[in-house]
């Protein structure tokens, strides 16, 4: 087993213990997903991804493992599942749709002037706008935290057991992962196959002193993982992009008075929802990629409609990654990466479409795996302090 590379950064060597939780244990893990606050709950996930990314950098040395980006997925996620975002991505992101947000009051007022003018309807103010996509946004995190969970409780297990295999002496063998698998229930043959292969890749990493074999033992394990992540999150990610189908008719219905005929309210109801529906959708989609489709990480925020920025060097990827020669990598590549391996149209327009995400994602995995600067404590001591108590700590 190769021995802790001494050039990570010196912020890595003081991790947090907290008797019970961490170091993680697989019984901490099922403690943690049977929090009932989502947003606690989603705490703990993101610290339990950093206490397992700073154990695999030991071992693997300079290779960073799906722990790591899962730090700071499930911690972009954790400011949707609190809330605290909303407020102000709806404050910064609506200016930027001004036109199509007039164009819809424009149409409320087109099939409301006439009830207006009798004093039977009320006007549609933009702050009535501005209320259904907040309400949107609010069903978008339940989906998100759902995610959330589901990937950790399937992933997590299966890491702590690896980690704690290694630590104990040596990596599994295929048998003892396909063991760990069954006694786990890893959901579906497909998935679990996804599965089976990062696990042996990672065992792989861990049983050679060779870089260059290491990092793309490394990088197959990272893509599979992530494909059994993307794969289990399909459902949630489609119904977060669907919850934003903001039905203004209904709206501009609850602003008619009730002494109006139910006809004549149907009809209004129905009209302004098809003629407004094109700009409900351009307003939620340019929100939701707002809110689903940018990834913060340490010193960067990323949109995840863009290509994957460059290295300091203006290279794409570190040397022992440019040219793939492993087989069983080519093959996820090929699979996986629409780009060809030149990094190039990288961003992904369609967050739903799994092969668009897995292209963004597949060339960020590929690009970062050498940054040792993702692999940070994502809490402080303090802020520890408060999760342990089962609060939320104060925004920074």
């Amino acid at each position: 087993m190769p021995a802790t590379i001494a050039t990570r950064p010196h912020h890595v060597i003081d991790w947090p213990r907290v008797p019970g939780r961490l170091p993680l244990t697989e019984d901490a893990v099922h403690r943690t997903i049977g929090i009932a606050d989502p947003a606690v709950r989603n705490l703990w996930i993101t610290q339990s991804y950093a206490d397992l990314a700073h154990r695999l950098l030991d071992i693997l040395g300079t290779d960073q493992t799906w722990c790591t980006f899962a730090i700071w997925a499930s911690s972009t996620a954790g400011a949707s599942i609190r809330g605290e975002e909303l407020p102000r991505i709806i404050a910064d992101v609506l200016p930027g749709v001004d036109d199509h947000l007039d164009a819809a009051l424009g149409i409320v007022d087109d099939h409301t002037s006439l009830l207006r003018r009798l004093g039977l309807a009320r006007p549609i103010e933009r702050s009535h706008l501005e209320h259904l996509v907040a309400e949107a946004l609010a069903q978008v995190s339940k989906f998100i935290a759902n995610g959330n969970t589901l990937v950790y409780s399937e992933l997590a297990p299966l890491f702590v057991r690896f980690v704690h295999a290694i630590e104990a002496g040596g990596a599994p063998n295929a048998d003892e992962i396909d063991r760990w698998l069954d006694e786990l229930a890893i959901p579906t043959v497909q998935t679990a196959h996804h599965v089976r292969i990062a696990f042996r890749h990672y065992a792989a990493a861990a049983g050679t002193a060779d870089p260059t074999e290491r990092a793309q033992h490394v990088l197959a394990a990272n893509v599979a993982a992530v494909l059994h992540e993307q794969e289990r999150l399909q459902a949630d990610i489609v119904a977060a992009l669907d919850a934003g189908v903001v039905d203004l008719g209904a709206a501009v219905s609850r602003l008619v008075h009730r002494v109006v005929p139910a006809r004549v309210r149907t009809r209004i109801e129905r009209d302004v929802h098809a003629h407004a529906a094109a700009c409900i959708e351009r307003i939620w989609q340019h929100v939701a990629t707002r809110l689903l489709m940018t990834l913060t990480v340490p010193g960067a925020v990323l949109r995840l409609d863009r290509d994957v920025p460059p290295l300091a060097d203006g290279e794409r990827f570190p040397l022992v990654l440019r040219e793939v020669d492993m087989p069983g990598l080519r093959d996820l590549l090929t699979q996986w990466d629409a780009t060809g391996g030149t990094g190039r149209g990288s961003g992904a327009h369609d967050w739903a479409d799994l092969h668009q995400r897995m292209t963004y994602i597949v060339n960020l995995f590929r690009s970062r795996q050498q940054f040792l600067s993702l692999t940070v404590p994502p809490f402080t001591t303090a802020e520890l302090a408060w999760m342990v108590r089962g609060e939320v700590p104060p925004r920074r």
